[in-house]
């Protein structure tokens, strides 16, 4: 049983584990005496909003998805903690210890990190706006898609810190001769361009990006509540699950940009008129022209897509299960780690299409054109290629079993490693094809079929 140095005052740890901290289960209140220490306990989902925690001993402490808001932790030991998903806004964390601390997802909004120690901590996609971090040490600490909108991290540490796809404001405080740009944030600010950025989940409420460039963007489940987006250009941006209530988007294009039935608009404002398409389950789409559309993460289960332009859309990690894709063009289009389950992709054009991962078990390819797609590791079971073009396919560890391959055209595919066991492969073309390492037990082969030889090849090489 671990023990307190001192006890908490009036502090409610709803949902917290305490069993490595006292042995009874009816701890909720307690006197504040000193200091507390509480390292390697599960706390998760604690709630701790305004507790006076100075030089608390947390190291090691599993704080996930706990509320810390307005917390004193002044001095406050967090070094390797467990923060990810917290609510730390308003905390006040000034020379705190949080050396390769989790802290992804947390959000640290007008939270004091005055001299703070963070120091190979983990910071991906944390909310630091308007927050203090003067003197702060983040040497070698990952700030991935961090929000620094307004914060002043002036006097920081930053050598070897990762900034990769971060956001500031002309408001934000750099120590001197730091370049942002360098480091890949992005300035998010009247006029830049921002086109075919990632800005998933960002939160960009207040933002003045009047006239500014985003589009292609993806700004799923963005905050721009109260965003200037006067005159902005949200041309084939994806705009599913954000929230632009309030926002002024007078003048803004739209055109080709995709949102959800879950997409905030201001009031009185109507996507489609402005040339927005609603994306969506079971939706009538046939024909429509979405090229170079970011619809990454999408859900368009049983939608009606046939003879739709998709030629070169980003629909990576899309739910497309038993989905009309008809005589579809898909040229060049990303489809990596998709749900296509049931999907008709009869006649489609699939040409260099990216497939890697996807999950197309009992998928209709009939006379589909796949020259020079990549499927690896796809899983086709079930489905049917009759009639299809796979001349320079990537099939390399992909699971073929049960697939129909009457009359498929695999001429220098490449089927290193795949499943083919049990497929009737007799009526199929696999002159060239690359079938080392393939599983080929109990698949029956055309009689006159000219396999890749990879010792013949270095021969005539």
């Amino acid at each position: 049983m671990q023990s307190f140095d001192a006890e908490l005052t009036r502090v409610r740890l709803v949902r917290a584990s305490l069993n490595s901290i006292h042995p009874s289960d009816q701890v909720s209140q307690v006197v504040n005496r000193g200091t507390v220490d509480l390292n390697t306990s599960d706390l998760r989902g604690a709630e701790l909003k305004g507790q006076q925690l100075r030089e608390a001993k947390l190291n090691g402490v599993n704080l996930s998805e706990s509320n810390l808001s307005y917390a004193e932790l002044i001095e406050a030991d967090l070094s390797a903690a467990n923060l990810s998903g917290a609510n730390l806004s308003g905390a006040c964390l000034n020379l705190a210890q949080l050396n390769e601390a989790d802290l992804t997802r947390v959000d640290l909004r007008w939270a004091n990190l005055l001299g703070a120690e963070l120091k190979g901590a983990e910071l991906r996609f944390v909310n630091l706006k308007k927050a203090h971090l003067v003197c702060a040490n983040l040497e070698n600490a990952n700030l991935t898609g961090a929000i620094l909108i307004g914060a002043d991290l002036s006097a920081a540490q930053l050598t070897g810190a990762i900034l990769d796809r971060a956001v500031y404001s002309p408001a934000t405080l750099f120590p001197e001769g730091f370049d942002p740009k360098l480091a890949g944030a992005f300035l998010i600010a009247p006029q830049v361009s921002l086109s075919g950025l990632n800005l998933s989940e960002v939160d960009l409420s207040g933002s003045d990006l009047k006239s500014a460039d985003l589009s292609r963007a993806s700004l799923r489940k963005a905050n721009l509540i109260g965003a200037n987006l006067v005159l902005v250009n949200l041309a084939g941006a994806n705009l599913m699950g954000a929230d632009l209530t309030k926002a002024s988007i007078r003048g803004a294009i739209l055109q080709k940009a995709v949102y959800s039935r879950e997409t905030q608009f201001p009031e009185g404002f109507d996507p489609r008129v402005a040339g927005a398409c609603l994306i969506g389950p079971q939706l009538a789409l046939s024909g429509v022209n979405l090229s170079g559309v970011d619809i990454s993460g999408g859900d368009l289960t049983r939608t009606d897509l046939r003879e739709a332009n998709l030629c070169k859309a980003n629909l990576i990690e899309v739910n497309l299960t038993k989905a009309n894709l008809r005589k579809a063009d898909l040229r060049y289009a990303n489809l990596s780690r998709s749900e296509l389950r049931g999907v008709d992709l009869s006649y489609a054009c699939l040409i260099e299409v990216n497939l890697t991962d996807a999950d197309l078990r009992g998928a209709d390819l009939t006379k589909a054109i796949l020259r020079g797609a990549n499927l690896v590791g796809a899983d086709l079971r079930g489905s049917d290629l009759s009639g299809a073009d796979l001349r320079q396919v990537n099939l390399s560890g992909a699971d073929l079993r049960r697939v129909d391959m009457t009359r498929v055209d695999l001429t220098r595919a490449n089927l290193c490693n795949a499943d083919l066991r049990d497929v009737d492969l007799k009526k199929t073309k696999i002159t060239w094809a690359d079938l080392r390492g393939a599983d080929l037990m109990g698949a029956t082969l055309p009689d006159e079929s000219v396999l890749y030889n990879s010792s013949q090849s270095e021969k005539e090489g």
